[in-house]
C-alpha cells in the first residue's frame, strides 16, 4: 500500500494542477511532487532492484585521490566515466553508498521536474507519469541509465531554440553515465521535424505486424556490428544475444494493445499537441519508444533499455493532452484515465505482487538508522530475481 498511497497523493496534486497552473503554483506543485519522488528512491533502504550490485560497485570504486594519480585508471571501472567519478567524489567526501543512491535521485528528479515545468503547463501531471511509467525501473534500479535518461529529456529544450552546443554537451554528459544516450545525438537535426501521418501509421504498423509474424532478424545485425566494434562491445552484444536471461523474446501481452492505443489517442490530437512548444518534438520521441518496443521484439533486454530513453516523452505527452481540452470536465475525465493508464504499468508493485517483493515492504535508511534491526531486502531482492528469472525463461 506504501506506493499506492503515495501515488494518491501524486494524483491530487496533478488534480490541483489542472485548476491552477500559473507559473507561482507550477513551481509548488511540481516542488513537492518532486520532494516525494526523491524522498522515496533516495532514502529507499535495501529496496528496490540492483542495490547490492551498485552497493559492490562503489565499494570497489578508487577514491578521488587515487583517480587524479592515475588517471588511465578511470577508464578501466566496471561503470562509465561519469558515474565513476561521482561515486569516487561521494567516497572521498566520506558518504556511503546510502548518500550515492539520494544524490542521483536527486540530481535526477530536479531535472526533469525543472524541463517538465517548460515542456507543460501541468507538470504536475508529467511527475505522477514518470512516477508510474518509468520511476521505478530507472530510480530504484538502472540508476545511471536514469541520469542519462533525465539529462537527454532535459536537453530537449535546446532543440527549438537552435542551441545546439548545449544539446550536444548535455548529451555528452548523459554518456558518461549510460552509453545508450549516444542515440540522442543525430537525433537533434530530426525530432522537431512534422512528418506525415501516413509515414507514423507506416513505420509502428510494421513493426506491430513484425512483432505479430515473430519474424528474426536483429541477432544477426547485432552480432555483426559487434565484429565492427571490437571485442570490448562484441562480448557485451554476445551477452546480450546468447545469455538465457537477456535473449528473451518479448511476450504478447496487454502493452502490445495499450502502446497502439494511446498512439491512436495521440494521433487523434496531433495537430493541437504540435501547436504546442514542444508537441512535434516528444511525439516523435514516443514513436522512436514504439519502434524499439516492436522491432527489437526479439531482445526485450534490449529493446527497454533503448525504449526508456524516449518513452519519457509519454510523461510530457499525457498532460499535454490535457491541455488541448477545452473544457475543465474533459481535462478532469482526462486526468483520471490516464491514471489508470499510468496505473497499469506499476500495478504488481502497488499491488504487491510476488514479483515484485524486491520493492514491498518499502524499507527507509532514516528509520533504519533510529530503529536498526535485521533488513529483509537481501531475500525479497532474492525473492524477486527468481520470479523474474522463471518468467523470463519459461
Amino acid at each position: 500500500m506504501f506506493y499506492l498511497i503515495f501515488f494518491g497523493i501524486l494524483w491530487i496534486l496533478a488534480r490541483m494542477n489542472l485548476q491552477r497552473h500559473d507559473s507561482k503554483s507550477k513551481v509548488v506543485f511540481s516542488c513537492i511532487s518532486g520532494a516525494i519522488l526523491v524522498g522515496i528512491a533516495g532514502l529507499r533502504y535495501e529496496t528496490g532492484g540492483d542495490w547490492d550490485t551498485y552497493a559492490l560497485i562503489f565499494a570497489d570504486i578508487p577514491p578521488l585521490s587515487r583517480l587524479f594519480a592515475s588517471p588511465a585508471e578511470l577508464f578501466h571501472q566496471p561503470v562509465e566515466e561519469g558515474f565513476t567519478l561521482l561515486c569516487a567524489l561521494v567516497k572521498t567526501c566520506g558518504g556511503t553508498v546510502q548518500g550515492l543512491f539520494f544524490i542521483v535521485t536527486a540530481i535526477n528528479i530536479s531535472l526533469i521536474a525543472i524541463a517538465s515545468n517548460k515542456y507543460t503547463k501541468y507538470p504536475a501531471v508529467a511527475l505522477l507519469g514518470y512516477y508510474a511509467i518509468l520511476y521505478f525501473q530507472l530510480e530504484m534500479i538502472y540508476i545511471r541509465q536514469a541520469t542519462a535518461v533525465a539529462l537527454c529529456y532535459f536537453a530537449l529544450q535546446y532543440i527549438p531554440s537552435r542551441k545546439i552546443w548545449k544539446y550536444l554537451l548535455l548529451i555528452l554528459l548523459a554518456c558518461l553515465f549510460h552509453r545508450v544516450a549516444a542515440l540522442m545525438l543525430p537525433l537533434y537535426f530530426v525530432l522537431d521535424r512534422k512528418l506525415p501521418t501516413w509515414l507514423y501509421l507506416t513505420v509502428v504498423g510494421l513493426g506491430a505486424l513484425l512483432m505479430l509474424t515473430g519474424i528474426p532478424w536483429m541477432r544477426t545485425i547485432m552480432l555483426t556490428a559487434g565484429q565492427w566494434l571490437g571485442e570490448t562491445y562484441a562480448e557485451k552484444i554476445r551477452i546480450y544475444t546468447e545469455n538465457a536471461l537477456f535473449a528473451v523474446t518479448r511476450q504478447f501481452s496487454i502493452g502490445f494493445f495499450l502502446n497502439l492505443a494511446i498512439f491512436v489517442v495521440i494521433l487523434f490530437f496531433r495537430k493541437k499537441i504540435e501547436g504546442l512548444p514542444y508537441g512535434t518534438i516528444m511525439i516523435n520521441m514516443f514513436a522512436l519508444s514504439l519502434v524499439c518496443y516492436y522491432y527489437c521484439f526479439e531482445l526485450v533486454e534490449v529493446s527497454n533499455r533503448g525504449r526508456m530513453l524516449f518513452l519519457i516523452s509519454l510523461v510530457v505527452l499525457l498532460p499535454m493532452i490535457l491541455e488541448v481540452l477545452p473544457l475543465f470536465i474533459e481535462r478532469l475525465a482526462g486526468l483520471l484515465l490516464i491514471a489508470l493508464y499510468c496505473f497499469s504499468f506499476s500495478r504488481n508493485i502497488f499491488l504487491e505482487a510476488p514479483k515484485a517483493a524486491a520493492y514491498n515492504p518499502y524499507q527507509n535508511y532514516i528509520e533504519f538508522k533510529i530503529h536498526p534491526r535485521p533488513s529483509t531486502g537481501k531475500a525479497r531482492l532474492e525473492q524477486s530475481k527468481q520470479a523474474f528469472n522463471q518468467e523470463r525463461t519459461q
